[in-house]
């Protein structure tokens, strides 16, 4: 083969790849947008106002980023994610919801409101008891929080924003991590 020969190949090597790309970002931004949804969990105080001590709640939050909007199904957790893709979300857990941060009364798997049609740049927020988070960690060592959708998506808080968190309730709550290779409890298949 001639030097030619290889600057063709090559040249139509990278036309391919150049229009592989072309047609995904076609596809991807205007035949079949999704909605990217940010998600966060953190520890609220509420203040009364009548010189109480603050109330502690726990709270998670996704915020729809566009550019179409999305109907976010239930709230899940799980822990970490292992490294290959078969053993990604292999254990989800539902988690129980209250119904307003002023009570402390249990709603079951379903937050009040959801399915909860989201606008771009519309929130939705739903909170847990402050006796929660502890248990979470203890007992099932839940490490991501996040919405599903309607499609079957996961959106998961970040990764810092998982750390920051199971440090806070570490410290606040008094949670004890688990010891290396841990397994929860699972029910049987």
């Amino acid at each position: 083969m001639t030097t030619a020969d290889w600057a063709l190949i090559v040249s139509l090597c990278s036309f391919f790849v150049a229009l592989g790309g072309f047609v995904w970002n076609v596809w991807s931004k205007f035949i079949y947008p999704r909605a990217k949804v940010r998600t966060s969990i953190a520890i609220f105080l509420i203040f009364d106002g009548d010189g109480s001590e603050a109330r502690r709640t726990i709270g998670l939050s996704a915020t729809n980023y566009g550019p179409t909007e999305i109907t976010l199904q239930t709230h899940t957790a799980k822990r970490r994610q292992g490294f290959l893709w078969f053993s990604r979300n292999k254990y989800l857990a539902l988690i129980n919801p209250i119904d307003h941060p002023d009570t402390n009364n249990v709603t079951g798997f379903t937050a009040p409101g959801f399915p909860k049609k989201l606008a771009v740049g519309e929130s939705a927020r739903i909170y847990f008891s402050a006796e929660a988070p502890k248990r979470w960690i203890e007992e099932a060592d839940l490490f991501y929080f996040g919405f599903s959708d309607t499609f079957g998506r996961y959106h998961w808080c970040s990764r810092a924003n998982a750390k920051k968190f199971r440090a806070s309730v570490i410290k606040d709550f008094g949670a004890k991590p688990p010891p290396k290779g841990f397994k929860p409890l699972l029910p049987a298949t």
